[in-house]
């Protein structure tokens, strides 16, 4: 009689190639050990685009040949749109605020929608709030005689004309304006910020 459970032929059994692949196991790989594969594949890639970068600047400073270089690139550079003004004109800023500025406006529009204020009255009290806070000590200091509502009031007159007030600001347009006035209000204040730059 032949045993139960026992056959004559058994297959090989595959070898595994490394201790790691028992550490493993059977499961799908922890979120942990996807997170390191995912972290060599980017020190990878960072690698590779260090070395291309490596080899570009070896080949342009190869490239120079009494004192003429080879440009690699052909865009959208700083001098490209730095000549988009006219050639009567040309840009001056000083510091790296007015430098920024300056470059948006070389932008199709250096306003957008969402720069448009259609709703200053929502922001005047708040604003009103943080200047008075600011120059009620000043005030103090240069009127000392006066109560706290005339103070309040000398700082609400200087507010009216301050640029901290929202209603003096040049992107205020009327909350129901239509398509061309948008239009125009940006191009008016590209214009404006725009001769600041001009010389």
């Amino acid at each position: 009689m032949a045993k139960k459970g026992k056959k004559g032929n058994t297959e090989p059994v595959a070898q595994v190639d490394s201790d790691s692949d028992w550490d493993d196991g059977a499961k799908k790989p922890s979120k942990k050990q996807l997170e390191q594969a995912a972290k060599k594949q980017e020190q990878l890639d960072k690698k590779k685009e260090r070395e291309a970068l490596l080899e570009m600047e070896e080949s342009s400073i190869k490239s120079k040949r009494g004192g003429k270089t080879k440009s690699h690139k052909k865009g959208n550079g700083l001098d490209d749109a730095l000549n988009q003004f006219t050639p009567k004109t040309t840009i001056s800023a000083d510091g790296l605020d007015d430098s920024l500025a300056a470059l948006t406006l070389l932008k199709g529009s250096a306003v957008s929608n969402k720069d448009l204020d259609r709703h200053p009255e929502r922001r005047f009290k708040a604003a009103l709030a943080e200047y008075t806070e600011r120059r009620l000590p000043e005030i103090k200091k240069e009127h000392p005689g006066l109560r706290k509502q005339q103070m309040e009031q000398l700082i609400y007159k200087e507010f009216q004309k301050s640029p901290e007030n929202p209603f003096n600001q040049e992107t205020n347009i009327s909350f129901n304006a239509n398509e061309t006035e948008v239009l125009n209000k940006k191009k008016e204040i590209h214009d404006k910020r725009s001769k600041k730059f001009e010389r």
